[in-house]
């Protein structure tokens, strides 16, 4: 029997320069290659990485992965250092198992 696979979401805050501004396919683009690069591709495939949400105002993101591989996304997340040479930090904030309650966990950090 096949088991269903959990889903964990992890909160993140942008950490960068007022002046700097960069896309979510940039985000998105710089977490992969983190992946990829210190986990190598074979780790990769089986992420189930998803970007849902992503505030430039509000410095901070959500991402959606599998609960096998929590701890290696928020490693990769650790480990950028800058995008396209602009300087920014992603720090991991907290993980949840669903989403209304990282939504909350939002609310009350960001707010």
């Amino acid at each position: 029997m096949v088991k269903k696979e959990r889903q964990r979401y992890i909160l993140f805050k942008i950490i960068k320069e007022k002046e700097i501004i960069f896309t979510q396919q940039e985000i998105l683009k710089s977490i992969w290659n983190s992946i990829w690069r210190y986990f190598g591709m074979k780790e990769a495939i089986n992420v189930g990485l998803w970007l849902l949400e992503l505030n430039f105002e509000e410095k901070y993101g959500i991402v959606r992965c599998s609960h096998t591989t929590k701890e290696k996304i928020i490693s990769a997340l650790s480990l950028i250092k800058e995008i396209n040479r602009k300087r920014i930090i992603l720090s991991p904030i907290k993980t949840s198992g669903t989403i209304s309650k990282i939504q909350k966990i939002k609310n009350l950090i960001i707010y």
